[in-house]
């Protein structure tokens, strides 16, 4: 019934644990490695958990440079922050480089803070098909099927630009996001989605039907690497 390419686990904190095994393995890698996090509920109990287990001193934090998927335009200590977020859970209790942590300026005028970041990933990410390439990006989902800042009918996906501004479709909350060019060209994407409010969506997208065209989810896959799901149970009970 399906292309995609899921891994179903029993609860979230064994996707918890299976993401900080392959945080793990990228940090033995003798190079630096270009991570893109994402914002919500799963990576959060993914910091805590990284900060507050045998994986704070076991994991090769100098070798691991931190990006962000998108970030809403409010200061870095505001309770809505991505990067506000992974600070306070694990980078404050973790020896990792300052210049390893690359946030998005969530607090500066939205239009220069695109063509900052975008001038930042062009300078220390390694470019491959003439686009940064990162290693591993992770997403989340949305129930309307958007990942990152990217929303059913505001996304461009032939935009060739790195970085964009987006506008929450209910609240017009102001984000800095990447764009889809970038984020498909990723060597691994893994949408980590938990949740039986998630479950109809994941099966649309599963069966390829009218509706998955509208859903970001469904359209930023990796053109040149993997894409893979990350599911728990509940998210997955309507995928046979």
């Amino acid at each position: 019934m399906s292309s995609m390419n899921y891994h179903v686990f029993d609860s979230a904190q064994q996707v918890v644990e299976a993401l900080a095994n392959e945080l793990k393995t990228y940090s033995q890698q003798d190079r630096p490695v270009h991570i893109s996090l994402s914002g919500g509920s799963t990576p959060s109990q993914l910091f805590d958990f990284l900060a507050n287990s045998e994986f704070a001193t076991t994991i090769a934090w100098e070798n691991l440079h931190f990006w962000w998927g998108d970030e809403r335009c409010v200061a870095p200590d505001n309770a809505q922050s991505n990067y506000g977020q992974a600070k306070a859970l694990l980078f404050d209790h973790i020896a990792i480089p300052a210049e390893n942590i690359h946030r998005i300026r969530g607090e500066d005028f939205a239009a220069m803070e695109v063509g900052r970041f975008a001038e930042e990933m062009l300078t220390v990410i390694p470019l491959e098909h003439g686009v940064p390439a990162f290693d591993w990006i992770l997403l989340g989902m949305g129930t309307d099927g958007h990942t990152a800042s990217l929303f059913p009918e505001q996304t461009n996906y032939e935009a060739t630009e790195l970085a964009t501004i987006a506008a929450h479709p209910e609240t017009r909350q102001i984000r800095v996001s990447k764009t889809a060019h970038l984020l498909a060209n990723a060597k691994r994407i893994t949408y980590l989605v938990l949740g039986e409010s998630k479950a109809v969506v994941l099966k649309q997208i599963a069966e390829q039907s009218p509706e998955a065209n509208n859903y970001p989810a469904a359209k930023v896959v990796a053109k040149h690497g993997i894409t893979e799901w990350y599911l728990d149970s509940e998210a997955a009970k309507e995928l046979a």
